[in-house]
């Protein structure tokens, strides 16, 4: 097993040990930064009505907790970017354009339905790999947004592949406004061509996560996966959004590979293999790390556990997480990033700091929002999650008394 150095940091914002999550995280040679909003210590926001102040906020704290586990941002490889209104999203990409025009992360940039304040305008994630800034190869589709939000179409460091959330914009000739099978289709051909630019095969996906505005044709998206992936299985989300940042884009898709995988690779199924028949493994491991799908409270028999109670099904998620893992040869301790998409209608009934304390051990990043809906209208919320096994052993914490 390799030595995966493990520092846990946490900001001072109160919702971090109730809701047992670092603000940032070192595990080996990558550095986290968890879903962060523009929220000062005493928990009031920063900037409100102005998103790009809002980005500045965010930076400011992620340039200080990733610091403090060593992590850099101009290492950065990939952001995803969460926003309560599209019309916001230039804005959105102009203000993080200023940190990153030298490094150009892999980028997704996605409308949820609300984060936790009405007044947060965006919630950021951010992953980087030490020495990056040098040693990554940058791989550009040659669109002018890339260079107008300084992104990359895809960014591989060493083995790992990060490829940015993927949207169909429409070839001259190729008509498929309206139909998300044929967006879909055109994704993946984009995405399994910036991964063999970067030297990697079909095989090496280990992961995706798909939002889509129109969730009557979410059944197109699978069929696509299947149509372009062939016998590949990497893990999958499927998330329902009201909207992306052009009217007619039904689907946008990030993924990302491990060079070599196609034949070190392990892919995981639940007892009746119904993932396999929609295109996705509920987990893959790949060496040390294993990506795990999201999960619902979806039973074998395909009906939805627990109708309308949003902790329970919370629990039960976590649960399916934690059983996958053990597939795997895992634990819920070796998580290192979770995240939870919980329907904007569904009541949370019950407090941050009650129920199961999952992750009171280890901490990983987090991330939380709220999105228009999940595969059946029964879903309250669906939770994924990424581990490195032995991520749990010998974790430092550094709390905000830390920094110099």
């Amino acid at each position: 097993m390799a030595d995966y150095r493990r520092i846990n940091v946490d900001s001072g914002r109160p919702l971090e040990p109730l809701a047992n999550y670092s603000r940032a995280m070192r595990v080996g040679d990558m550095v986290l930064q968890s879903g962060t909003t523009a929220i000062d210590k005493l928990g009031n926001v920063i900037g409100e009505g102005d998103i790009a102040k809002q980005v500045d906020a965010i930076m400011a704290i992620a340039e200080g907790t990733m610091g403090q586990a060593g992590g850099m941002l101009d290492d950065v490889v990939r952001t995803r970017v969460y926003v309560t209104d599209i019309a916001l999203a230039d804005q959105a990409g102009r203000a993080m354009a200023k940190y990153f025009k030298d490094v150009r992360p892999a980028a997704t940039l996605v409308q949820v339905s609300r984060l936790a304040r009405p007044t947060q305008l965006i919630e950021i994630e951010l992953d980087a790999v030490d020495g990056a800034k040098q040693s990554a190869q940058r791989i550009s589709s040659g669109s002018p947004t890339e260079e107008l939000y300084a992104y990359s179409r895809a960014v591989r460091v060493d083995d790992r592949v990060f490829i940015s959330g993927t949207a169909s914009f429409g070839d001259p000739g190729f008509d498929d406004a309206g139909d998300l099978r044929r967006q879909a289709r055109q994704i993946y051909d984009t995405i399994l061509e910036a991964l063999d630019q970067a030297g990697g095969r079909p095989g090496d996906l280990v992961y995706t996560k798909s939002f889509v505005t129109d969730m009557a044709q979410a059944a197109g998206q699978t069929q696509a996966r299947l149509d372009a992936l062939g016998e590949v299985r990497p893990t999958g989300t499927l998330l329902g959004i009201p909207a992306l940042i052009e009217p007619e884009m039904l689907v946008e898709i990030e993924a990302e590979a491990i060079i070599g995988a196609t034949s070190s690779r392990q892919d995981f199924y639940t007892g009746d293999g119904d993932e396999k028949s929609r295109g996705f493994a509920r987990a893959v491991a790949v060496g040390d790390v294993v990506h795990v799908s999201g999960c619902t409270s979806l039973d074998g028999n395909g009906n939805v556990q627990a109708p309308g109670d949003w902790a329970a099904q919370f629990d039960i998620c976590h649960e399916a997480v934690a059983a996958a893992l053990t597939q795997a040869g895992a634990t819920l301790d070796d998580v290192v990033r979770r995240r939870s998409f919980t329907v904007a209608g569904a009541e949370q009934n019950r407090p941050y700091g009650e129920g199961p304390a999952w992750f009171a051990d280890s901490r990983p990043v987090s991330m939380g929002c709220r999105i228009s809906g999940l595969r059946l209208s029964e879903m309250l919320v669906e939770i994924d999650a990424w581990a490195i096994k032995g991520a749990h052993k010998d974790i430092e914490w550094l709390g905000p008394d830390s920094a110099e």
